[in-house]
């Protein structure tokens, strides 16, 4: 990964090993931090051997100190959100209405200046002065998002920052989130109001549906080999994040930070982590972790079902590091054997059975939708490793509920 990545290390090369001090390493290593760079102790540790020891000692206290800072910050972003937000107009971009909400931003539909561009605006809802540390993650985030072009991706225009708001100018897309075309169709009787255009979307990909829902995994492996391919992790893959329209297109969207999940993991909801992979709470994240987010995506994209039912944190972290999921097939039969096969093999406990890149998974989908048997079927794991692999998954786990 280059140094714009999210897993740089940080290590500055104008420090030389020579007339440094532990004070100095301290500073630098909070610099990092701070500006979400993702420094690793042990990094600094082999990088300056004479200091070795205090940095194994002292650095953990540091990030100890600075998590603190940052959970006092975020819990002023779970405040409810007023109903009504007044602004008009950031930057050069007039809102014309609200298109969602969460947690953590607003996003407007929204004019362009001169040229009439219809955008989507992604806003950070409170002043920026008041919660320096996610600011910086926005924009970097917008920096990070801004490099990605992709026909499967949602385009980051601009950001910037106005009347004391962050904001990014993004690509406005004619669609819905997938977590609404699967409420839609698990909704039988249609109790839940629905909008036109979720039940047009939604009809639209029950044609043919099992190849077209293959189609949304497919389009969203090639966003992440693309992504994967400049260093650049997803870390939030979710039916939230991803977009469809009637024409079958899928784009996802939101990419992430790496501390967004290791700093605030067990803050965050049991939706939000209901798609995390197993090495999350062990603070790792690689490209089959992103691959083990889109499995349990298709999972229950297949299924209509999570993968998991709870909704108490505790215990999907224990459902995620220790059980397996139930093979979409107990829960519908229709489910092609090959398409099962090719989610089974993203949501793996383990990194070596998972598909070891987008482009292998892409290939396979491909394979599926082209009625072409897959290449890569579920493999046993050797009983030694497993037992040893789950001895350590609940010692991680015992550690993860402590702290």
């Amino acid at each position: 990964m280059d140094s714009e990545s999210q897993n740089t290390t940080g290590l500055s090369a104008e420090l030389s090993t020579a007339d440094i001090s532990l004070e100095t390493l301290a500073s630098q290593f909070l610099d990092e931090y701070r500006q979400w760079l993702n420094p690793s102790i042990e990094d600094y540790a082999i990088a300056y051997p004479e200091y070795a020891e205090a940095i194994r000692e002292s650095f953990p206290v540091l990030i100890t100190m600075e998590q603190w800072k940052g959970n006092r910050e975020y819990s002023r972003l779970l405040y409810p959100l007023p109903d009504e937000f007044n602004l008009k107009q950031l930057g050069d971009c007039r809102f014309i209405r609200e298109i969602s909400r969460n947690k953590t931003s607003i996003s407007y539909e929204a004019i362009q200046g001169g040229s009439n561009r219809r955008v989507a605006v992604k806003l950070l809802p409170w002043k920026s002065k008041t919660i320096p540390r996610w600011r910086d993650r926005f924009k970097l985030e917008a920096r990070l998002a801004s490099r990605l072009k992709h026909q499967n991706i949602v385009s980051l225009y601009h950001s910037g920052e106005d009347q004391g708001y962050c904001y990014a100018i993004l690509q406005l897309v004619n669609g819905v989130r997938l977590d609404q075309i699967i409420q839609y169709l698990s909704d039988e009787n249609k109790e839940i109001p629905h909008d036109e255009q979720t039940e047009a979307v939604a009809l639209t990909l029950t044609q043919n549906k099992w190849n077209t829902f293959a189609g949304i995994g497919l389009q969203i492996a090639k966003a992440l080999q693309y992504s994967h391919g400049r260093g650049i992790l997803h870390y939030n893959i979710n039916p939230e994040n991803i977009l469809l329209n009637c024409e079958g297109q899928s784009w996802l969207a939101n990419f992430t930070l790496p501390q967004f999940a290791e700093g605030v993991l067990k803050q965050q909801s049991a939706k939000v982590l209901l798609y995390q992979a197993p090495e999350r709470f062990k603070d790792q994240h690689n490209e089959q972790s992103d691959l083990y987010s889109l499995g349990m995506v298709m999972y229950e994209l297949a299924t209509l079902t999570p993968a998991f039912e709870t909704h108490k944190r505790s215990q999907l972290a224990n459902h995620i590091i220790h059980n397996e999921v139930l093979r979409p097939r107990k829960r519908n039969a229709k489910i092609p054997v090959d398409f099962e096969t090719i989610i089974l093999n993203c949501i793996a406990k383990s990194q070596q059975t998972r598909y070891q890149s987008a482009k292998e998974l892409s290939l396979d989908l491909v394979r599926f939708i082209n009625g072409k048997s897959i290449k890569r079927r579920t493999r046993s794991h050797d009983s030694t490793n497993k037992k040893w692999s789950e001895f350590c998954d609940k010692k991680w786990f015992e550690f993860w509920k402590k702290n």
